[in-house]
């Protein structure tokens, strides 16, 4: 499962087959809800216009900085002090996680609005970027897709956001061509 900050990035959805289809998954009722309980989003309801409008500004944000770490530039100062004003306007709460089979240390909404919701995902991408490796967020390598990938294998070596789906069309693909090519 990618993290938080990288799956809001891939809301907005694009046909790995090529068609041009997109799709702002923000939008989508099901999708959102089922992003929201991985946040801890502890309200009812679903966003009203205007948060659904802060989670897209959020989204904007982290693929800009993803992309100047993925292309090892310094994240843009004005870029800093937004993510920094998004995790000052909310508290969140730190809870201790039982996780495998040992402890962390989690966070958890406070209040149940947006504002805590963009501070989840917020830390989750700033975490990245104090602790984790950003030289290790990548693009997917299908052109049509161009999904944001963190690359935990051990190797480096991960190119594709799902080697199933558009890894083997790539490959398919290219050996298509060379058949094509060869006759």
């Amino acid at each position: 499962m990618e993290p938080l900050w990288a799956d809001l990035i891939n809301s907005d959805w694009r046909d790995h087959l090529g068609s041009g289809r997109r799709e702002d998954r923000i939008g989508n009722d099901a999708w959102l809800r089922r992003y929201l309980a991985r946040t801890g989003w502890s309200s009812d309801g679903l966003p009203g216009d205007e948060e659904r409008r802060s989670l897209r500004d959020l989204r904007e944000l982290l693929r800009r900085m993803a992309d100047a770490a993925r292309e090892g530039h310094a994240a843009v100062g004005a870029d800093v002090a937004a993510l920094n004003r998004i995790l000052a306007a909310a508290p969140v709460m730190l809870r201790l996680e039982r996780v495998g089979g040992a402890w962390r240390l989690g966070t958890a909404p406070g209040r149940g609005k947006v504002d805590d919701v963009r501070a989840e995902i917020a830390l989750s991408f700033a975490n990245l970027l104090a602790e984790g490796d950003p030289t290790r967020i990548k693009r997917c390598a299908n052109p049509d897709c161009g999904w944001v990938i963190y690359d935990e294998s051990r190797s480096r070596t991960r190119r594709w956001c799902d080697a199933k789906e558009c890894g083997n069309l790539i490959k398919v693909r290219r050996f298509r061509a060379r058949q094509r090519a060869h006759r």
